[in-house]
C-alpha cells in the first residue's frame, strides 16, 4: 500500500531531478525518479550512517557518497550547469579524495553538524600559524631601535615563517596549504611557498611552549620585545643553548 505525499520543490532542485531521470534507460516519471533518489539516500544512510555520522567524533563518508559525490560533479561537468552560488563541489570531491574532510566542516559549518573533528596536525598547523601571525605582525611595528634589540639579544633577524618539510611533515604541509590557499584563513601567508625543505617541528613546538604561557590579549595584541626576545631564543635546541649565549656575550663584549 502506497501514501501520497505532497511536496513543494524549487525549480532548480526539479529540473536536476529531470536532468537525472532523462539519463536513466527507462527515462522514469518525476515520481518515480523521487522514489529511487529518495531509496539511494536511504541505502547510503544506513550503510555508512551518512554525511552526519560520527565515528569515535570523526565523521566518515562512505564509499556510496564518495560515488555520488563524483557522478554529480561529471553531471555538472558534463551539462554545464551552473552551481557558482551553491556548495563547491569540486572542492568537496578534492577533500573527500584526499582525506582532508576536517576541511569540509570549516567551509560549511553548518552542513555537517560537527561530524570531522581536526586532525592533531591541523591544530597544531593552526597553531604555529596564529603564533608566527603574531610574531611578524609585532616585528613589523616595532622601531627600528628595538628591532635591533630583539636581533642582538636573540643572536639573529626575526625573519618570516617558512612552512613544513614536504617530506618529513607532509600532513602539516597539507594542513597549512588548504587553510591558506583553499580556505583563505591566514591570508597575512598566501603567497608563500610553505616548504621549508627541511623539518621545522620541533623548533615551532619550542616557540609554542613559550607563546602558549601568554593570555588571548597578549597573543592577539602587538608582543614586548622581551616576548619576542624569549619567543625567538626558544628557537635553539637546548643542546646548543649555552653556546650561542656565550658566543653572543662575546660578540657584545667586543662591541
Amino acid at each position: 500500500m502506497t501514501e501520497s505525499v505532497e511536496i513543494l520543490l524549487d525549480p532548480g532542485v526539479l529540473e536536476r531531478v529531470d536532468l537525472w531521470r532523462f539519463q536513466q534507460l527507462d527515462a522514469p516519471s518525476r515520481a518515480e525518479a523521487l522514489q529511487r533518489l529518495v531509496d539511494v539516500g536511504l541505502a547510503v544512510s544506513s550503510q555508512g550512517g551518512g554525511l552526519t555520522a560520527s565515528n569515535q567524533g570523526r565523521g566518515k563518508i562512505s564509499e556510496g557518497e564518495k560515488l555520488i559525490l563524483w557522478a554529480l560533479q561529471d553531471l555538472w561537468k558534463h551539462q554545464n550547469v551552473d552551481v557558482s552560488d551553491g556548495i563547491d563541489l569540486a572542492f568537496v570531491c578534492e577533500m573527500v579524495s584526499g582525506r582532508h574532510e576536517w576541511a569540509l566542516e570549516w567551509k560549511y559549518p553548518g552542513l555537517f553538524t560537527g561530524s570531522f573533528a581536526d586532525p592533531p596536525e591541523v591544530s597544531e598547523v593552526c597553531d604555529v600559524l596564529t603564533m608566527w601571525n603574531a610574531l611578524e605582525r609585532s616585528n613589523e611595528r616595532l622601531s627600528d631601535d628595538d628591532r635591533k634589540r630583539v636581533e642582538d639579544a636573540a643572536s639573529s633577524p626575526l625573519g618570516k615563517f617558512i612552512g613544513f618539510s614536504i617530506n618529513d611533515e607532509v600532513e602539516h604541509y597539507r594542513a597549512a596549504k588548504i587553510l591558506i590557499d583553499r580556505l583563505g584563513r591566514f591570508k597575512r601567508f598566501k603567497e608563500r611557498d610553505l616548504n621549508s625543505h627541511l623539518p621545522y617541528l620541533g623548533v615551532y613546538r619550542r616557540m609554542l611552549d613559550v607563546f602558549k604561557r601568554l593570555s588571548p590579549e597578549q597573543q592577539a595584541g602587538d608582543l614586548t620585545v622581551a616576548e619576542l626576545i624569549e619567543l625567538l631564543e626558544a628557537r635553539i635546541h637546548p643542546s646548543r643553548q649555552s653556546i650561542v649565549l656565550r658566543d653572543s656575550a662575546r660578540i657584545a663584549g667586543r662591541s
